[in-house]
């Protein structure tokens, strides 16, 4: 493990010895680094960032699945926050929704106790439910922070509703490892079409919706395979069927090698914000099917993408319409898979998601300097411009009205 991947006391910066500077150091606060799930997935990611400003450390709040068990996780954190004060600069907290809320929340509210310039991120595939439920509470928490950084606009907009912090939008990143050659994937017509679906196993990834679809593809090519990799959600069980086999939860690595020989990615998803499942596939070439969820808009002009509209269908047609969008995809002869990489890199590559990180951090940082605390007098005005993923038209206008 690397400097940067340790606790927040361990301040060695390849950075500052490269460029002879001292940059400032921004504490990743969410889920341990390699563990399953995006948001790990996510802070891997950035740690690896490049940059003669900000230096990345890793600050593990909970570990994906533990549920209370991560609640000393979260006060070790709060003390190595408090004992290593002295060393970092900026907290960029990670929320998803629920519980996270309360333990990311609590550890939010310890770095504006050390008066720390404070980001947060916000994951939570299910955040619409989770303001109408607990308003007051998502409103203390995001106040509590100098900048909240959404995944897209739908999020923007749903933060802005309901706090007074000013928002920006900053997509997942993906290192530079993940846009490997495809040059010796055999082509599409040389061998049976395979679909991959990566996440959790259960209803919000919509698995059973997959399992609904696949019937028909099946007989549409026989020899078609469908392949389930990641860990089963809670009370959520898996039943053989001809053709589909289950890998069980996956490395990185592993996962991006099925993803580069797959005909697709598949998500049927209920709820996300944007899937770092999409984002990795669009990274191998690999075209994908997707359900317009969460932040769907930011993939609309992926080459090769099929997006399955769900609004006012019932299940049995949901089925219906994505094995239509698998079976074109798996007759479709086109390589995608240049155009398809190109455009990721555009949209999720760490260079452009560094800079626009850099960015957020500069802004809270000299917020802060200018002795403004809280939420900004001028959050209903347009934010100053930064470089924003070119994902839609809508990103920048969902960034500029808040």
């Amino acid at each position: 493990m690397s400097d940067r991947e340790n606790h927040p006391t361990a301040m060695t910066s390849s950075a500052s010895t490269k460029e002879g500077r001292n940059p400032k150091i921004v504490l990743q606060i969410g889920p341990a680094p390699g563990t399953s799930g995006g948001i790990a997935a996510v802070i891997e990611e950035t740690l690896k960032f490049e940059s003669t400003l900000f230096e990345q450390h890793a600050c593990p709040s909970w570990e994906p699945n533990r549920r209370f068990a991560s609640l000393p996780t979260a006060i070790l954190a709060a003390v190595k926050m408090c004992g290593s004060a002295r060393k970092w600069t900026i907290a960029h907290v990670h929320l998803s929704e629920y519980g996270s809320f309360i333990r990311e929340g609590f550890l939010l509210f310890v770095a504006k106790i050390l008066q720390k310039p404070t980001v947060v991120t916000l994951h939570g595939a299910d955040l619409t439910k989770h303001v109408a439920k607990y308003p007051l509470l998502t409103k203390y928490v995001l106040n509590r922070a100098d900048l909240v950084l959404c995944l897209g606009g739908n999020h923007a907009d749903v933060v802005s509703a309901v706090a007074e912090t000013p928002t920006q939008v900053v997509a997942n990143p993906l290192g530079s490892e993940a846009f490997i050659c495809r040059a010796e994937t055999p082509s599409q017509g040389e061998v049976p079409p395979t679909f991959l679906f990566a996440g959790e196993v259960g209803t919000r990834k919509g698995h059973d919706r997959l399992i609904n679809a696949w019937p028909a593809v099946h007989k549409r090519f026989p020899d078609a395979g469908l392949l389930i990799a990641g860990p089963l959600a809670t009370n959520y069980s898996v039943t053989p069927q001809p053709g589909v086999s289950y890998l069980g939860n996956l490395t990185r690595e592993s996962l991006r090698e099925r993803i580069a020989t797959a005909t697709a990615v598949v998500l049927p998803s209920r709820a996300e914000v944007l899937p770092m499942a999409l984002i990795e596939s669009h990274a191998q070439g690999t075209p994908t099917v997707y359900t317009k969820v969460g932040e769907w808009q930011v993939f609309q002009d992926a080459p090769g993408m099929r997006l399955v509209d769900t609004d006012a269908k019932s299940e049995e047609e949901i089925a219906t319409s994505l094995a239509d969008a698998m079976i074109d995809c798996a007759s479709d002869e086109r390589d995608y898979s240049t155009d398809l990489t190109a455009w990721a890199k555009r949209t999720f590559s760490t260079e452009v998601v560094a800079a626009q990180l850099d960015e957020a951090y500069t802004r809270v940082v000299n917020k802060r300097v200018g002795g403004v605390r809280g939420p900004t007098h001028c959050q209903k005005t347009k934010t100053p411009d930064v470089p924003v993923t070119p994902v839609r038209d809508g990103n920048t206008q969902a960034m500029e009205g808040q």
